[in-house]
This record gives C-alpha cells, structure tokens and sequence, in this order.
C-alpha cells in the first residue's frame, strides 16, 4: 500500500509499521524461535524491545541471543517485563489495569523518541466475562499501538484459547500468525474503515474536483517553494554575515529585521503547503501520540517573529513539564497554534499586544491566544470556521486557516471557545485531551 510505512517482523518478512499481529502458538520449541527472531529483528533494526514473558521462558531465549550479542547490547535494548504481574495472571482479568500497565512501560520510550517493538504473552485467570473483557483490551490496546506505530505481537497459547474467544481476537488483529505461518485476518475490521459510509456519485465527482484544486495549488506553492526559498537562504546568510560585522546598534537591527522578515516568508511559506496538503493527504490526518510541548515553543518562536515585523507585542506563557502525550499529529497541531496566533496578530492594530498562554488543567491541555484588536460581533463569532469566510476584508488571507483549525480541532476530539467583542479584542482558548498511551 503506498503511504505506509513497512518494518520487518523478522529477516524475511515485512509488515506495515504499527501492525497488531495474533500469535497462536501449539508447539514451544517453534514458540521460542519465533521470539527469538522477532527479538533479533528488533536489535538489529535498534529498536527497542519491549518483551512481556515468564521469567523461565524469557530466560532460555535470552540464552539463545547471548550467543550473538554481549550482556551490555542486550541490556540496552531488550527489556524483560514479568508476564504474571504485567496481566496479574494471580487475580480476575481488568483489562483497565492492563492498558494502564502498558502505558507505564510504553510511555518513557515514547517520551525519549525511541522506535520500540513489543511482544506479549497474554495469559489470564478465568473468570466472568472473559471473552468480552479480552476483546476489550486487545481494541483498545490496537487503537493505542497503532497510533504509536508498534509493531505488536500478542501470543496466545493455542491450546488455551477457547474457540469463542480465538474468533474475538481475530477481529481486533491484523494479521494472525502460527507457529508455520502468517496470514491476513479475515475477521479484522480496521477502525479507519468501520462504518464507513460513501457519498453519491455526484457528490463523490465534487469532492474530486475540490481535491484536484487543492492538489494543483499544492503543486504550485512547491514550485514556488523551490525557486524562492534558495535565494531567501542565501540572503539571511549574507544578512547575518554582515550584521555580525556591523558596528552600529542601528545597522544590526535592521539586518536582523531582513533576517526576520527571511524567516517569516520561508515559515509562510511552509504554512501554505502544510495547509494545502492536510486538505489533500489523507495520511497526514492519522493521529499518533505526540509530544506537545517542543512543538508548541517551535511555534510560538516563529509567531514571535512575525508579531516583532508587525510591531506587535507577544507575550506568552507555558506552564507545560514536557511529558504531556496527546492524540493528535504534528503538523495539524502546529497549523492550530499558528493560525490562532497568527489571526490574533493579523487583527490586532500596530503597538498592540497578543498573549498566548499553554497549560495544563488535569487532563487536558489548554492553549488560549488573546489579543486586542479589532474584535468581533456575535454574529461575525457564529460564522468564523466556515470554509473562505473572512471577517474582514482590510485584513490578507483567504479564510481558509479557521476552517482548518476547526476540522483540526473536530478531529482532535478538542474543543474551542470564543470570546470576542468589536473594538475590545477576541479570545480564543482550545482544550485537547491528554493521552498517557
């Protein structure tokens, strides 16, 4: 499939990034080998390998890699995780308590950026409900890892397994794998595509022309960006090169002003392609796990910039520890931020002041952009996120950035608030939701 990126399972077989694979095994001496080359696999790659095993098992494979690798490359990249406490095999199955154990041992790899492989042996003590409560935890452990791009094995004991509940597993996997081979599950149904409804023949013709223009105009701001982007770094080198020799206080600041006004033009322009390609990718909506705090100051530096070419104040304030994850992708919350940011600055007269501030409140991160401009009317606020509509035509742009922040925000499972008043200035405060997996 194009736009998807693969990884290998082991030396001879690839599989899409972030695959969720079901592994009924019947035989153990072909269960270690497996593991043993998914393990493999994993270092030679430099992944990191998360491995939920018994103690006995974990032990005897480890034995087999200790043929090839030393104790420190092992350690550094394997990391063995104790199955009986991992699923508290000892008590009733929570599937609740295991996704929270998952996120415990995934998230520090997450937040350090690592590329992480994850293998689980899933046992359990019968009980109540069982087969739903396994269900449960496999969805929403695909859900999660598929967001993060894991690759994911969860092994069965094959023998253990109850037919009802291999027939539940299947619809949560992508793939079903046995000790011989590894196959499509012809059960799975991914959540991308459940439910999916197609629009009418005319409506499908529209919505091709729509996305026609958005890829020309694409294409166009690419061309664009080749042929003015180059000379644009050769002036910010030159500018710079001179402003470090300048003697005067005055011929500094106005070489950093070309500086400035350089990395204003290549930030628009990169903000005009990511716009136009969010409305004609479809892969670049997928949410993942992000770190939102690194991309919040990227962005608020740049705005920063724009508001000093304007002559407008920007004050900003980030209450965030920096281990804050949230459901979202990069670059569709960078074009939140940037468009909030940016429209505050746009309306807000010369001498004026913009605030943004970032913050936690329990679970949900809040990012409110403040400014004193021109304000807006009531009935101006009810019309501010449809597509071209602009509500002022003194003022650039092509109404399209509220559009986008709104259908951002939507997607995001975020919500926006507008507080606004002519002449007064227009507050406009975002709250995502956090995600510790």
């Amino acid at each position: 499939m194009t736009g998807i990126r693969s990884i290998s399972l082991t030396s001879k077989l690839t599989v899409p990034a972030g695959a969720h694979i079901l592994y009924f095994h019947s035989d153990q001496e072909s269960y270690v080998n497996n593991a043993t080359s998914f393990i493999r696999k994993g270092i030679e790659l430099e992944q990191v390998v998360l491995f939920i095993e018994t103690a006995e098992n974990y032990e005897r494979i480890r034995s087999r890699l200790a043929r090839e690798w030393n104790e420190r490359l092992l350690n550094a990249y394997v990391h063995h995780i104790d199955r009986d406490e991992f699923y508290r095999t000892y008590e009733d199955f929570e599937y609740d308590r295991v996704l929270d154990n998952l996120g415990d041992i995934v998230n520090p790899h997450f937040l350090q950026n690592q590329d992480v492989r994850l293998w689980g042996h899933v046992d359990w003590k019968d009980g109540r409900d069982i087969v739903r409560k396994l269900h449960e935890y496999e969805c929403k452990a695909d859900l999660a890892l598929d967001e993060l791009g894991y690759l994911t094995v969860c092994a069965y004991d094959a023998m253990k397994v109850p037919a009802a509940i291999q027939n539940e597993l299947l619809k949560s996997h992508e793939y079903l794998m046995t000790d011989e081979s590894l196959v499509h599950s012809s059960l799975y149904r991914h959540k991308r595509n459940a439910g999916l409804i197609f629009p009418t023949l005319s409506m499908q013709a529209e919505l091709e022309t729509e996305m026609d223009l958005y890829r020309q105009k694409l294409d166009f701001a690419h061309v664009v960006s080749h042929e003015v982007r180059n000379p644009l770094t050769v002036i910010k080198a030159y500018a710079r090169l001179v402003g470090d020799r300048a003697a005067e206080a005055r011929d500094r600041e106005r070489l950093q002003a070309i500086v400035d006004y350089v990395d204003l033009i290549d930030n628009e322009i990169s903000h005009i392609i990511n716009t136009e390609e969010m409305l004609s990718t479809e892969t670049l909506w997928h949410r993942r796990l992000i770190s939102p705090a690194a991309l919040i100051r990227e962005t608020i530096g740049m705005m920063e910039i724009k508001a000093r070419t304007q002559n407008i104040g920007f004050a900003s304030v980030v209450e965030l520890t920096g281990n804050e994850t949230m459901l979202a992708n990069a670059i569709g919350f960078k074009l939140i931020v940037s468009n909030l940011a940016s429209n505050a600055i746009k309306y807000s007269d010369e001498g004026g002041k913009v605030e943004c501030r970032v913050g936690r409140d329990k679970d949900r991160l809040v990012v409110c952009v403040r400014d004193e401009g021109v304000g807006m009317t009531e009935e101006q606020v009810s019309r501010l996120f449809r597509k071209y509509e602009k509500m002022n035509d003194e003022r650039g742009g092509q109404g399209i950035g509220l559009f986008m922040v709104k259908k951002l925000a939507d997607h995001f499972e975020a919500e926006i608030e507008v507080v606004s008043e002519p002449g007064v200035g227009t507050s406009v405060t975002v709250s995502f939701p956090l995600r510790s997996y």
